[in-house]
């Protein structure tokens, strides 16, 4: 019996990708993060009304690289709520039925993305690509979309021009909605972005508003001698002070303006919380806690519930997402639909699904993934009962939050594939499930960085040359285990559900001594992959 709290509370959260918006669904983000999350419905309302500019991050929950990312965002997000008054941050799921529409509509080919939207933003386009995922780069590129595009009486980062006197410049800060009392000016060397960046330092002080000035002889406009004049702040009488720095940096500048205000008496806007733990109901946590302690006592055990859960997000999320399906990605999906077609564990209705698919998409030239979404429903609308029963995965459950699951169940699929399509009489030809594999990897599997890996693996491996149904089992084995071991130790990597070369010696004594015994090898995953074999247990209950 698993008596650690913290990881029966966490099973609580793990939900079905295909769920609704919940209070409580699993997330990589909230708003303690300063991340908003976001989905079809309400992505572009957010991107049409909030007047600032906008980030927004296109995730999978499932993809490691997402989660490896997640600490790097939040920390980005957290630093970046001091531009709270023109930065607003969102993320989107694409692991979300629900936002499935969204994520194609905006052309999602990879995770994580990163698109900045200006605040004019009328909904036409799908916004401007930030090509990396390093901090400061992101920041950087940032202010200079921000900079660009918000330019108000409000805040200003045009610089002074060479006619601005004291009354000019004090006029330009007077009025309906400015709160500022004092007026910071920042020396900006041609090529520099000192002032800037300066600015977006101070926007959590509203008493102040920061202006650039690219020419230092516009000091002595305002009654200060411009040689060797960086820094200065002149209040709402005109009187004006020189101010000193150790540094040249729009941190240092910020933290001398900071603190002639702290003299004056002028606070900053409050910063972001403490992260809050999220809100976790305990129902049904004995029933969670009890799959988790079954699984662990039975790792070699196949669930019918991972299988169908894999299927269902295929069908349902996955391939959906795609753009235009056409020429290559076509063929692809064809197949991937035939595999399933033939070896599936699901129901009757099932299989009447998955063969009323194929038979359409056989006289198909192009699709698009919304048409093939509306191709999946209007066969489903056909049959008597539901397909997809499963509530949850079970042997691909978790200890804690956005680890395994779908990608854990996309290995059980294809390791049941493998297998079942070596048994007579041998509907597939050798190596057309690693065929459906490799293709889905490559046209639309949302974990990029596992995509890449698998499809780099595939060519060092040479998936091409499988040319039995045993080979193509023992294949992928193979890569299975060598993808266990460039990942152990890794941050998604599940501490209760280590990353092991399998199979485990307890579990098959006689698949290895100094070297793998592959014939014995192959006997142990035909026997665990079997149709026989796949376990009910949790299939159909909660």
């Amino acid at each position: 019996m698993i008596e650690t709290l913290p990881v029966i509370i966490w099973l609580l959260i793990l939900a079905t990708p295909k769920a609704n918006a919940l209070a409580g669904e699993p997330s990589l983000y909230n708003e303690a993060d300063n991340v908003i999350n976001a989905d079809t419905d309400t992505l572009l309302p957010y991107l049409r009304t909030t007047p600032n500019g906008k980030l927004v991050q296109f995730l999978n929950i499932f993809c490691g690289h997402c989660r490896r990312f997640a600490p790097i965002f939040k920390a980005v997000a957290r630093e970046l709520y001091k531009w709270k008054r023109v930065l607003s941050i969102y993320a989107v799921d694409c692991a979300q039925a629900r936002n499935v529409e969204v994520c194609r509509d905006f052309q999602i080919l990879q995770t994580p993305t990163l698109r900045y939207f200006p605040p004019a933003f009328s909904g036409g386009g799908i916004g401007i690509n930030i090509p990396t995922l390093s901090p400061t780069k992101i920041i950087d590129l940032l202010a200079g979309h921000l900079a660009k595009d918000i330019n108000t009486s409000l805040l200003r980062f045009e610089p002074l021009t060479p006619d601005n006197n004291v009354n000019t410049t004090l006029a330009d800060h007077k009025g309906p909605g400015h709160t500022e009392e004092y007026i910071a000016l920042v020396l900006q060397p041609k090529g520099s972005n000192i002032g800037r960046d300066t600015i977006l330092e101070l926007l959590p002080y509203p008493a102040v508003a920061v202006r650039i000035v690219d020419d230092s002889r516009i000091f002595s406009n305002l009654g200060l001698a411009p040689h060797d004049q960086k820094l200065a702040i002149m209040d709402l009488a005109g009187n004006i002070h020189a101010l000193k720095t150790v540094q040249e940096s729009s941190q240092a500048y910020a933290a001398g303006i900071a603190e002639y205000l702290a003299q004056m008496g002028r606070t900053p806007l409050p910063p972001l919380s403490t992260t809050r733990a999220p809100h976790i109901s305990r129902i049904r946590y004995k029933e969670k806690q009890q799959i988790l302690s079954t699984v662990l006592r039975n790792p070699h055990m196949i669930y019918k519930a991972d299988v169908e859960q894999a299927i269902d997000i295929l069908l349902h999320i996955e391939l959906p997402k795609a753009g235009l399906i056409e020429g290559n990605n076509l063929t692809a999906l064809r197949n991937i639909i035939s595999v399933l077609r033939h070896h599936n564990p699901l129901n009757k209705e099932g299989k009447l699904l998955l063969t009323g698919i194929h038979d359409s998409l056989i006289t198909q030239k192009r699709l698009t993934g919304g048409e093939f979404a509306d191709l999946v429903k209007s066969k489903e609308k056909e049959l008597e009962e539901d397909v997809f029963k499963a509530k949850r995965f079970v042997g691909c459950t978790a200890s804690r939050p956005f680890l395994r699951g779908f990608t854990c169940s996309l290995w059980t699929l294809f390791h049941y594939l493998t297998v079942a399509a070596a048994k007579p009489p041998n509907y597939l030809a050798a190596g057309s499930v690693l065929s459906a594999m490799h293709g889905f990897a490559k046209h639309f599997f949302g974990c990029t960085d596992c995509a890449q890996h698998f499809l780099a693996m595939a060519a060092r491996r040479h998936i091409e040359s499988v040319t039995d149904h045993d080979s193509e089992i023992l294949w992928l084995w193979e890569a299975h285990n060598e993808v266990n071991n460039r990942l152990a130790g890794d941050t998604t990597e599940d501490p209760m559900f280590p990353k092991i070369q399998f199979p485990r010696k307890k579990d098959c004594p006689s698949c290895k001594n100094e070297k793998w015994n592959q014939s014995e090898v192959l006997k142990y995953l035909k026997n665990i992959y079997d149709t026989q074999n796949l376990s009910d247990y949790g299939y159909n209950e909660l």
